[in-house]
């Protein structure tokens, strides 16, 4: 999926943005009045910096003084063609709550995508919401692949919605599968995997409804296979 694809309901064009004609004194009295700490600041609607809040209160020039004399620092920011993933990959560099957008090609600017959003749209994509079942697989590093596991789920009625992997140690003789599930018997999933050697580190909830019976009685299995 496309950050592009993401934006359509991500992208928010109407967070407060300021040309860079505006003086100081407006744009601090427009944050104020509106609760913002950062917003952006665009010439000829191009993207040129963010303006913080903190950092305003600090100018000592003439609050008539225009934006367009100050020197914003060098801001990132996201293209609209960006994949969803390759945005996660640096999200650290974005230090503000607001990621600003723009078009890779004008390099005009689009709008703002909120951090808390694109949490939201990841949790969506990789199914971490919802009566999933979340199922953590301890497997060899090498001989096994991941298509053998997918396929040992899908024969006992299991579709992956989505998953991961990690070396649990620096040797990396194993490596670690989470899986988010659509099953509709994880107990009797669980017991079959056993059966074919699995190692199981998570698996819940094991039973589809509210069966608390059942539910203790697969945690009990997982505790003695433990032994």
């Amino acid at each position: 999926m496309l950050l592009s694809d993401c934006i359509q309901s991500c992208l928010d064009d109407r967070y407060p943005v300021f040309q860079d004609t505006k003086t100081i004194k407006e744009l601090q009295a427009a944050m104020r009045a509106g609760g913002y700490n950062c917003v952006p600041v665009c010439h000829k609607g191009k993207f040129s910096g963010m303006a913080l809040q903190n950092e305003l209160e600090l100018v000592v020039e003439a609050p008539g003084k225009k934006l367009r004399d100050l020197t914003f620092p060098v801001s990132p920011t996201a293209a609209s063609n960006e994949h969803l993933l390759a945005l996660f990959s640096r999200m650290e560099f974005f230090p503000e709550t607001i990621i600003p957008v723009i078009d890779p090609e004008t390099g005009e600017y689009l709008g703002v995508v909120h951090k808390e959003r694109l949490f939201m749209k990841m949790a969506e994509v990789f199914h971490l919401v919802g009566d999933a079942m979340t199922l953590e697989l301890e497997v060899p590093a090498f001989g096994l692949t991941v298509s053998e596991v997918i396929a040992v789920l899908e024969k006992n009625d299991a579709t992956v919605l989505s998953f991961g992997s990690y070396h649990p140690s620096p040797e990396g003789e194993s490596r670690v599968l989470i899986l988010r599930l659509q099953v509709h018997d994880g107990y009797h999933l669980v017991k079959t995997l056993e059966q074919y050697g699995y190692m199981i580190r998570y698996a819940a909830p094991l039973s589809g409804g509210n069966d608390d019976n059942l539910r203790e009685k697969a945690l009990e299995f997982i505790r003695v296979m433990d032994l």
